[in-house]
């Protein structure tokens, strides 16, 4: 098979992620997109393994994980599917936190958001906390109609409903989803529950937070809204979102 084209990316990060997995590809005999989507039984669609290696962002590590661990075992000479999929997952790391700290092109960079209590007791913000931006809420809805539809719920099913509601591109695509259906099959597993189950469960504690993030960012905007219904807010999501509460530390910001 041919050689894929390498993306145009600036010296960093992810320039050295993307070449190795270029190089990885090479050692493999440079697999189809489609010989490799079959190859890891049908968990990535084709199109986002052919996007790993061709377009100019950061791929999920859900999807890197697998490509890599196939290659591995398809190279020649052999080589270590665990310590590839290791030395990646470091590669994956400083593209992750380069890409985070660099701007989009012609996106401007949002400041940090800070809820704070002004001497009237009325609270203000510096912008809005995309944090609070509610795709899980969006996913949840799509599964749901999809269930009572009588219809199946995988990952290539509800991307096919968020994308006909024009909802895809917004919620992470099927990069994130596959991500909630990874995180899905551990909890499920950890907890001792089948996956529909563990599903249910998760997808209540999702409509849960949801719920609250949206009651935090009214509390937040409502004209009148005073410092104490924000902390009260702001601890509800918290409760629901633990590592909210590591980044802020305590502080009462969100950043």
């Amino acid at each position: 098979m041919p050689q894929w084209l390498r993306p145009k990316l600036p010296e960093g990060p992810l320039r050295n992620l993307n070449r190795e997995l270029h190089v990885l590809h090479g050692k493999a005999g440079y697999p189809s997109a489609r010989k490799l989507y079959l190859a890891v039984d049908k968990v990535v669609s084709h199109t986002n393994i052919h996007h790993a290696f061709i377009k100019p962002a950061l791929p999920s590590w859900g999807v890197v994980e697998v490509i890599v661990e196939q290659l591995a075992l398809q190279a020649r000479p052999r080589l270590a599917a665990e310590a590839e999929v290791n030395r990646f997952k470091a590669l994956w790391d400083e593209a992750h936190v380069w890409v985070a700290a660099s701007p989009k092109v012609g996106e401007p960079v949002a400041p940090p958001v800070s809820l704070q209590a002004s001497d009237s007791g009325t609270v203000r913000s510096t912008s809005l906390p995309g944090a609070l931006l509610n795709r899980n809420r969006l996913i949840y809805e799509a599964i749901v109609d999809l269930h009572r539809a009588g219809k199946p719920v995988g990952v290539p099913q509800v991307a096919a409903e968020l994308d006909r509601r024009g909802q895809l591109e917004f919620c992470g695509g099927e990069d994130y989803l596959f991500e909630c259906v990874k995180v899905s099959t551990k909890g499920a597993y950890d907890a001792g529950m089948n996956i529909s189950d563990f599903a249910a469960l998760n997808a209540r504690k999702v409509h849960l937070a949801a719920k609250a993030r949206e009651e935090l960012l009214i509390s937040v905007f409502q004209h009148g809204s005073d410092a104490e219904r924000v902390r009260e807010a702001l601890v509800r999501v918290t409760e629901l979102h633990p590592h909210w509460g590591r980044q802020q530390g305590g502080n009462g910001t969100l950043a």
